[in-house]
């Protein structure tokens, strides 16, 4: 649950369903693409709200187990360089989920994401990294989305998103990912690495092919999910045009069209206050 500040004069702060997964899960939907959510809720009110925001987004909550353990919260600060969160998670129900608790993937399922707070602590990033090793096909997404606040052991997260980033179809970095992580291990031609820049778009690259989408300009409210609306924007993309599979297969207008449809939907979030999704007509 994310603590967002209730107005510019206010110090009073108001919950807003949040979290990367839910984020681009309710942003698929919203852009016409079925989608599920893979994770622990808690049964508190927070997780019970969850739950039901899912719900009546469209999401598939079937494969959500639940816990009595707390839900995360994230509150956020509006600074000059964007907004920053104060996250607390521990002994959270998000990080309770086992390898053993991870589901069959059913053969509809086409892509999975994963990324952020979920891959810092055992034993959810353990079942999260073996989910992605088990995906066999399908395309996987990795975007690092790296939160140092609750990082307790550089090496050993470190070591987790390097063997990540090797398994995975498509690997998202922002610049402040590289500022912690570094420069990325050397890529395979199949691929794809995607660089949001913010104001600047996105730099793509898939071995020979670069690529770079400019960004339109907006007045933006905050980025809170404009890099889970992006995400989402890019992969409803593919979906529509039912391409979503090995990446390197994809040709590379279709390719370069959906990257320009995530900026799109990612320009429309940061619009509007919070992890403000568009819909499908929002965008065209």
């Amino acid at each position: 649950m994310d603590l967002v500040p209730q107005t510019d004069t206010s110090d009073a702060l108001l919950p807003v369903v949040g979290g990367a997964a839910v984020n681009c899960a309710v942003a698929l939907s919203r852009l016409k693409v079925p989608a599920g959510f893979v994770g622990v809720l808690s049964t508190d009110a927070m997780g019970l709200r969850i739950s039901e925001h899912l719900r009546c987004e469209g999401v598939d909550v079937s494969l959500v187990r639940r816990s009595d353990r707390p839900s995360s919260l994230a509150i956020a600060q509006v600074k000059p360089g964007g907004v920053h969160f104060d996250l607390y998670d521990e002994n959270s129900a998000g990080r309770s989920l086992t390898p053993s608790q991870s589901p069959e993937l059913a053969d509809t399922v086409k892509a999975l994401v994963f990324g952020g707070i979920s891959l810092v602590h055992a034993p959810a990033a353990d079942a999260f990294e073996q989910l992605m090793a088990c995906a066999e096909d399908r395309l996987t997404w990795l975007d690092l989305n790296i939160r140092p606040s609750v990082i307790r052991d550089d090496d050993s997260y470190r070591l987790r998103l390097d063997r990540m980033i090797r398994q995975t179809s498509v690997i998202k970095v922002s610049d402040e990912d590289l500022a912690w992580f570094g420069p990325l291990p050397e890529l395979r031609p199949d691929q794809l690495l995607l660089h949001t820049r913010g104001a600047d778009g996105v730099e793509a690259r898939m071995g020979n092919w670069q690529h770079r989408t400019p960004a339109p300009k907006v007045t933006v409210q905050d980025t809170v999910g404009a890099g889970d609306t992006f995400n989402a924007g890019v992969l409803a993309s593919l979906a529509h045009a039912d391409v979503l599979g090995p990446i390197a297969k994809i040709d590379k207008p279709t390719l370069a069209q959906a990257i320009a449809y995530g900026v799109r939907a990612a320009s429309y979030s940061v619009s509007y206050p919070g992890a403000h999704a568009p819909t499908r007509k929002d965008i065209e």
